[in-house]
């Protein structure tokens, strides 16, 4: 090996000697392009696997770090960092003082469309393609499924956007005025039921294609968007082909779900697969950006006391938040697991995420950006009380409580006796059901989406805000995220879209 690797070092030393004249005058042996490239299987599912990689981008500024969002924008989480210039914009986003030349608004934004623009280009390549009908059937499915997904990440946050479908110029992008959020989410709702349509359930895939887009996973993303549409009896028809279908179920153990030993584990729906090869950055940052400063962490996005009490005797608190002196592993000649310290002093709460947390064992060597915990984006208990709400919305309480208690016996398995059976109706079932959206996916980005769709984000920081004001906390007692309004129901679209359009794009309300 090491011969082979002296001779290839020097080839490309001598290659690299040869004069300047000669090699400016050699003509290119081939040049790749979209016109000559989907000639083959191979190439389209290049092309696919390019699309699942740019809807996670490769550095944690593009999109990773944006995903904190559905936690900071809520009662779940701060900015966590109290350094005051350190990612001063995202403590903005925390306290929802938000400005349109945020750039965290326009980095999401924009790379976001990138990956919608490269799933635009591979389904025109993958559809020429002289390749097999039903691979090529799959591979447009999961295009579909990647396109859906990422237009449903800026819709819930934007609103409505530029709507496009098929390959354009730069200079015909900026002509694309925002379509109304009705009609970006029927495209997501039919590209999800293409996609479900062409996509094998989980248990067909052979294990090297584990966490790629399934027929479960379009059925799941369309419950949800019937969810957040509104459109409960279609939302509940979804989710229930999902629950039918046999593919998932819960754990045992709630403390397993989030662990890198469980990547695409029997409750994950969708997840994005991550690698701690050392030489791309094909991991997330995550776990560096919101673990301990004193671990070796940036230390954003950090749990609130709110959140901490509204979990009670609830033992799913244990996995889903480390506080100040909190038992998480041995101590070590560096650093004492046994009792967590969170660096109060730069730390607004005291407090960092479990969910996100990698063990000393489990960490590699180069962690920022290789971290191997993958992101699962929709698990089962999301799921579950999404076709709970939706029962319930319709009248039909008795299929609502067996799936939220299903996800309540689960948590209960933790501490027998704490996690008891809802037997609630009515008004009272919708809030229970809520709430366990809270507990059961605390810190996993949805907060904050979920409570602008419930129509009542204003609402609920009101109540946090005072409820702050009184809070004794020893960490976060007295702070409050003091620049709420009905505006803070979108996202501002980003000054740069609107400049670069020429005032084609237009801005959202109050911004």
């Amino acid at each position: 090996m090491k011969k082979y690797c002296l001779y290839i070092g020097l080839v490309a030393l001598g290659l690299a000697l040869q004069s300047c004249e000669d090699f400016l005058t050699q003509l290119p042996n081939g040049q790749q392009t979209t016109a000559n490239f989907y000639t083959n299987a191979d190439e389209c599912k290049a092309a696919v696997m390019g699309c699942y990689a740019l809807t996670d981008q490769d550095d944690w500024w593009k999109i990773d770090r944006t995903r904190m969002f559905g936690d900071a924008g809520s009662d779940d989480a701060w900015k966590g960092n109290s350094i005051a210039g350190d990612q001063r914009e995202f403590g903005d986003f925390s306290r929802f003082f938000w400005l349109p030349n945020n750039e965290w608004f326009d980095n999401r934004y924009t790379f976001i469309f990138q990956a919608i623009g490269n799933c635009n280009a591979a389904l025109v390549g993958v559809e020429k393609a002289p390749i097999d009908a039903t691979l090529k059937q799959q591979l447009l499915g999961e295009l579909k499924f990647l396109r859906a997904y990422n237009y449903f990440e800026l819709v819930k946050g934007y609103g409505g956007v530029p709507l496009v479908l098929t390959p354009v110029s730069p200079s015909q992008a900026l002509t694309i005025q925002r379509s109304s959020a009705a009609d970006c989410y029927a495209q997501i709702i039919k590209d999800l039921q293409d996609a479900a349509a062409a996509l094998p359930e989980k248990a067909a895939r052979p294990s090297i294609e584990k966490g790629r887009a399934t027929k479960g996973a379009a059925n799941a993303y369309l419950a949800k968007a019937y969810l957040f549409t509104e459109q409960w009896a279609l939302s509940q028809q979804a989710a229930e082909q999902v629950i039918n279908s046999a593919q998932y179920n819960l754990n045992d153990e709630f403390s397993y779900v989030w662990n890198v030993n469980n990547h695409n584990g029997n409750e994950s729906i969708f997840e994005l697969n991550y690698s701690a090869n050392q030489t791309f950055n094909l991991g997330t940052a995550l776990t560096v950006v919101m673990r301990s400063r004193a671990d070796n962490g940036w230390g954003f996005n950090t749990p609130t006391s709110n959140l901490e009490q509204a979990f009670g005797n609830d033992p799913r608190r244990k996995w889903t938040i480390i506080k100040q002196g909190d038992n998480v592993g041995p101590k070590t000649a560096s650093f004492d697991y046994s009792s967590y310290d969170t660096k109060p002093s730069e730390n607004e709460s005291g407090r960092i995420s479990r969910k996100m947390f990698v063990p000393l064992a489990d960490r590699p060597a180069n962690e920022r950006e290789h971290s191997p915990l993958n992101r699962i984006e929709m698990r089962y208990p999301d799921l579950l009380l999404i076709h709970a709400e939706a029962s319930q919305r319709l009248g039909q309480d008795s299929k609502a409580l067996t799936s939220l208690n299903l996800v309540r016996a689960r948590a209960n398995r933790l501490q027998p006796g704490t996690v008891l059976p809802r037997t609630s109706g009515g008004a009272q079932l919708l809030a229970d059901i809520w709430l366990e959206r809270r507990l059961e996916l605390a810190m996993e980005g949805h907060r904050y989406y979920d409570l602008v769709r419930q129509k009542r984000l204003v609402q609920v920081m009101q109540a946090f805000n005072t409820s702050q004001r009184t809070n004794t906390d020893q960490y976060d007692g007295g702070k409050v995220k003091d620049q709420i309004s009905e505006k803070n129901n979108l996202f501002p679209i980003p000054t740069p879209q609107i400049q670069l359009s020429g005032g084609v794009v237009t801005q959202n309300p109050g911004y």
